[in-house]
């Protein structure tokens, strides 16, 4: 995915849209299927919840990193914030719960990215990650919108693996 003509405003707007999205994976089961036991359903090691909870953590890490950029000169960023480990995690609750967290984590980045102001994006930040590399607060929107539409897209792939049929629509 080419995100390097993304801008703040798309961003905030895919955040503010992304929970929806996946409850739309779920809300395409069959009604004999329980989203709670599809969704924990494993293919490669990973489930359908285990991509909403990363896709989160992805989101609070740039969310993290962001306000730490925002407020700081040069600040030296903790790598796991700027590139979030995608390994599958042992999620707990229900899906709804999941959901509702993905959605508490995208909106809060969002709320930050509209309160950012246009010379702040090329604010930079250090990451020490033995690449020693500097990151601007775009780049690290960008990150977390292609994490948590990578997620998603792995998501629905998971989903239809186990449940036999693609649910929810396409991006």
């Amino acid at each position: 995915m080419d995100l390097s003509k993304l801008t703040p405003n798309d961003a905030a707007v895919t955040l503010r849209g992304i929970e929806r999205r996946y409850r739309a994976l779920f809300a395409g089961l069959g009604d004999d299927e329980s989203p709670d036991d599809v969704a924990h359903r494993r293919v490669d090691g990973w489930s359908a919840i285990d991509h909403v909870v990363a896709a989160a953590r992805a989101l609070a890490a740039a969310d993290r990193a962001l306000a730490k950029v925002l407020s700081t000169d040069g600040p030296t960023l903790d790598p796991a914030d700027v590139d979030p480990q995608a390994r599958p995690v042992a999620p707990t609750g229900t899906v709804h719960e999941r959901l509702s967290e993905l959605g508490y984590e995208a909106t809060a980045l969002a709320d930050r990215i509209d309160g950012v102001s246009a010379q702040d994006w090329t604010r930079q930040g250090h990451v020490s990650d033995g690449h020693e590399r500097q990151v601007t607060a775009l780049d690290l929107v960008r990150t977390a919108i292609d994490a948590g539409v990578t997620h998603l897209d792995a998501g629905r792939k998971v989903l239809a693996a186990v449940s036999g049929h693609a649910p929810g629509p396409q991006r």
